[in-house]
C-alpha cells in the first residue's frame, strides 16, 4: 500500500508540472522558480546556464536574518542549548556520572556482532549532522558571513557532541567510545561539504526516517522510564538521498518530484520483536516531498519550514527496489 501510494504520488506530481509546462513552454522562470543559493553576492553571480536548468521552490530560510538587536540573545541561546540538553538529557536518561572513574569502552563498529548492528555510529552521523546545518542557520542569519557559519557550525557541532561522549564515560551503561567521535566527524564533514557548495546541497541530503516500534510504544504505555526514541533502533533508517529535482535539466522534467535512496538499517539487537537480527542496506525510490510542497504552497513560512524540515527527515512511504539482507543473526 505505502508503494502504491508513493508511486501515485509521484505521477500526480509528474501530471502536474507537465501541463504547467505546456501552458508556458517558453515562459521565463519568476523569481520564485530560480535556484536557491544562500546569499544575494551568490544569486548575482550564479550562471544564465544555470538558472535556466535548475528550477527549485523558494526557501526563505536561505536567505533570512533576524533583527540585528536580537542577535546577541539568539547566539547565547544556541550556545546553551546544545550543552544544555545533552547534559540533561545524559543525567536522566543515559545514567551520566553513575560511576566516579572515567570508562574508555570503544565498541564494534561493523558486521553482524555490531553494537545495535551499527544503527547506533549512524545515528551519531546523521545526528551531528542535522546539529551542524541547524547551528550553521542560526550563525549565518545572526551575521555571520556563509563561510564563517560553516566553520562555526562545525565546530559547535562537534563541541556538543565531545560533550555528549565525555559524559558516556561516566555512565556504566556507555562508556566512551572512540568510534562514536570518529562518526561524529563524518557527520560534521558532510554537513560542511553541503554548506560549503550549495550545487552539492540541492542534490544530496542524509535522511533520517522513523516509525516507532512496537517496543517503544509498549514502554511510553506503561510510563516506562527506559523509553528513549534516540536508541529506538529498530525503527530508524539512514538514508542517503540523491535529489533528481536538483540536477540540471532535469529539475525542468517530472522526475523533479523523485529521489534515488541508498538507505540502511538494522532490525533486532536488544529488541525481541525482532528475530533473528539484520542488517540491510538498499536501494529505493521516493517523493520529494520538499520541492512537492515548495510548489504547491505560497511562497511563505509554512512552506520554507515544510521544505527544511523534509530536507532532513524521510517519511516512510517509498519504494525499496532492491534490499541486500547484510547478516543474520540470533537476536541478544
Amino acid at each position: 500500500m505505502q508503494r502504491i501510494l508513493t508511486f501515485t504520488l509521484i505521477i500526480l506530481f509528474g501530471i502536474r508540472l507537465a501541463l504547467a509546462a505546456q501552458e508556458a513552454p517558453n515562459k521565463e522562470l519568476a523569481p520564485a522558480d530560480r535556484p536557491i543559493v544562500e546569499d544575494r553576492a551568490a544569486i548575482d553571480k550564479a550562471s544564465d546556464a544555470e538558472r535556466s536548468t535548475v528550477r527549485l521552490p523558494v526557501n526563505l530560510y536561505d536567505t533570512h536574518s533576524f533583527d540585528e538587536s536580537t542577535w546577541p540573545y539568539i547566539r547565547g541561546g544556541v550556545y546553551a542549548f546544545g550543552p544544555g540538553f545533552v547534559t540533561v538529557w545524559g543525567i536522566i536518561e543515559w545514567g551520566w556520572f553513575d560511576r566516579p572513574s572515567f570508562d574508555y569502552k570503544p565498541s564494534h563498529v561493523w558486521g553482524a556482532h555490531a553494537l545495535n548492528g551499527a544503527s547506533d555510529k549512524f545515528g551519531h552521523l546523521y545526528a551531528t549532522y542535522a546539529v551542524k546545518r541547524m547551528s550553521t542557520f542560526f550563525f549565518r542569519s545572526t551575521g555571520s558571513s556563509p563561510v564563517r557559519a560553516n566553520i562555526e557550525g562545525g565546530i559547535y557541532a562537534s563541541a556538543v557532541q565531545l560533550i555528549l561522549e565525555t559524559g558516556d564515560g561516566f555512565s556504566s551503561a556507555q562508556g566512551f567510545d572512540i568510534y562514536d567521535v570518529v562518526f561524529n566527524s563524518i557527520g560534521v564533514g558532510i554537513g560542511m561539504l553541503l554548506d560549503g557548495f550549495p550545487v552539492l546541497d540541492r542534490m544530496f541530503a542524509l535522511q533520517w526516517e522513523y516509525v516507532p516500534t512496537k517496543k517503544y510504544r509498549k514502554a511510553v504505555a506503561r510510563r516506562d522510564s527506559s523509553a528513549d526514541f534516540f536508541t529506538d533502533y529498530s525503527g530508524q533508517k539512514y538514508l542517503l538521498v540523491t535529489k533528481l529535482g536538483g540536477i540540471p535539466y532535469l529539475s525542468l522534467t517530472p522526475l523533479r518530484y523523485v529521489n534515488i535512496d541508498l538507505g540502511y538499517y538494522a532490525r533486532g539487537y536488544y529488541d525481541k520483536n525482532f528475530d533473528p537480527s539484520t542488517r540491510n542496506l538498499y536501494i529505493g525510490i521516493s517523493l520529494n516531498y520538499a520541492i512537492a510542497l515548495g510548489d504547491l504552497l505560497p511562497t511563505g513560512w509554512t512552506s520554507s519550514t515544510l521544505q527544511t524540515a523534509f530536507n532532513h527527515y524521510h517519511p516512510p512511504f517509498d519504494i525499496e527496489a532492491k534490499d541486500w539482507e547484510l547478516t543474520r543473526t540470533r537476536n541478544m
